[in-house]
């Protein structure tokens, strides 16, 4: 991800900041200083809050920041919404000082007339003093209730370049919520103010962090088996909407496909029961007979891509090269087929889902790729694998609006597929380039996925 979308992004999620939130954020860069700070400040003057700004130099910066996307700080200050509360007016301050200032401007806030209030700190105000004292100071902040009392918010920036390591440690433990990346996350590893402060702590540290392992474990293991349970539900469905797609596809095939015939040979009937002379009825008949003759074709083509017989009674391979020629009957792309002499039958599921990713593959190439060639492989040794390839555009070229008119293409055909290949024990990869795009299956080669005469399908 580019700096500019991951600061957007960054942006959102300062912007749903709320009261009662404590958040640190740790930067080795000015300007993604400047922008969450920004961001954070520009949220609190739109809901008329108090905001102030504890900087180090760099409060002109914000300033004009603001200015570029349309506040007037004068006003604003004015008014007494923008405090900029700069490293003259904090040099010399002890942390206990500050944590007066902060309950003054949190008390005072809502009596003033401000809808709340939000703090963000550039927290280097402190370097010339005690930094254990610093810890115990954010420690204090939530030990005393500020942000829960105020409902207000408070955002303390810290730079990697001027705080040591070891401080930096005490600094997240004693914060609720810290930004990474682009959000901003619950802190696992967050210490209860009444616990941080205590004489005791350093002798409890240990047992802390064991109780913590154990409940980050347990979590896991509750994932995990969340997940196991998601992968036996998605599996149930997928093999439900088959089932139901190969009940379709019979019952439009052996139903409705013979009900079109037999109205087709009904019309020849009666075209030979009508004279030679009756030239409109009999262009009427034959536009009716071409009308159910493309319908029979349809109904036989959405037959087979629903469920291809030829799956169940021949495997794999012969669905395969039945489904590349009326691919490229109806779409004009040329397919490469390679398919290895080593591929026999395997169990349903398997060759199933060896056929969906390759359908699902050839009509992503269809609608998005822009390439006349396509080339399917399937190599068999010790592993077997499928190979769909195109020499089209590549999915990071397709356009935003190609996105949006085709997101079950996009958006849920690739998780999809890769969905499916994971419950048969195998790994789908995709990789794109405006050369083209390759999807890729492996899946072990082993006895576990060859058919037996007794295994159905």
């Amino acid at each position: 991800m580019d700096v500019y979308n991951r600061f957007e992004r960054v942006r959102a999620a300062i912007e749903q900041l709320g009261p009662a939130d404590h958040v640190c954020t740790l930067y080795d860069q000015r300007d993604e200083e400047l922008a969450i700070a920004v961001s954070y400040v520009r949220a609190g003057l739109e809901r008329s809050e108090l905001c102030v700004c504890v900087v180090d130099d760099g409060g002109q910066n914000i300033i004009e920041a603001l200015e570029s996307e349309g506040i007037d700080t004068g006003a604003e200050m004015r008014k007494g919404r923008l405090v900029m509360f700069e490293k003259p007016l904090a040099q010399g301050l002890k942390t206990q000082d500050m944590l007066r200032k902060i309950e003054h401007y949190a008390g005072g806030a809502r009596s003033a007339g401000h809808a709340g209030f939000r703090i963000v700190g550039e927290m280097t105000w402190a370097l010339d003093g005690d930094l254990k004292a610093l810890a115990e100071f954010e420690a204090r902040l939530n030990f005393n209730r500020v942000w829960e009392r105020h409902a207000c918010v408070g955002l303390c920036q810290f730079d990697v370049r001027r705080f040591t390591p070891e401080t930096l440690r005490e600094i997240i433990i004693v914060h609720p919520l810290v930004v990474i990346g682009d959000r901003v996350c619950r802190n696992p590893y967050y210490v209860t103010p009444e616990r941080y402060l205590s004489p005791e702590w350093p002798s409890h540290e240990v047992d802390w962090m064991m109780t913590n392992l154990e409940e980050l474990q347990e979590a896991q293991d509750s994932l995990e088996a969340s997940r196991e349970r998601y992968r036996a539900l998605s599996g149930r469905l997928l093999r439900l909407q088959d089932e139901e797609r190969r009940r379709i596809a019979r019952d439009l095939h052996d139903s409705t496909g013979q009900d079109l015939v037999a109205l087709a040979t009904m019309l020849s009937q009666l075209g030979r029961s009508i004279p030679s002379d009756e030239r409109k009825s009999r262009r009427l008949l034959s536009q009716c007979r071409a009308l159910a003759d493309g319908c029979i074709r349809d109904i036989r083509t959405l037959s087979y891509v629903l469920h291809p017989p030829a799956l169940d009674e021949a495997g794999l391979g012969d669905a395969i090269r039945d489904y590349v020629n009326g691919f490229t009957k109806r779409s004009g792309i040329q397919v490469e087929l390679e398919l290895s002499s080593r591929l026999g039958r395997m169990t349903g599921d398997v060759e199933l889902t060896l056929y969906r990713v390759l359908q699902e593959s050839l009509t992503n190439i269809q609608r998005h790729s822009g390439s006349q060639q396509a080339k399917v492989r399937i190599h068999c040794n010790s592993h077997l694998i499928m190979e769909i390839s195109d020499l089209g555009r590549g999915l990071s070229t397709v356009t935003q609006k190609q996105k949006e008119e085709s997101r079950l293409d996009i958006g849920v055909g690739i998780p999809s597929m890769r969905e499916r290949v994971q419950l048969i024990g195998g790994r789908l990869d995709v990789e794109s380039s405006s050369n083209g795009t390759t999807v890729r299956v492996t899946l072990s080669f082993g006895g576990e996925h060859e058919k037996t005469p007794n295994s159905g399908n």
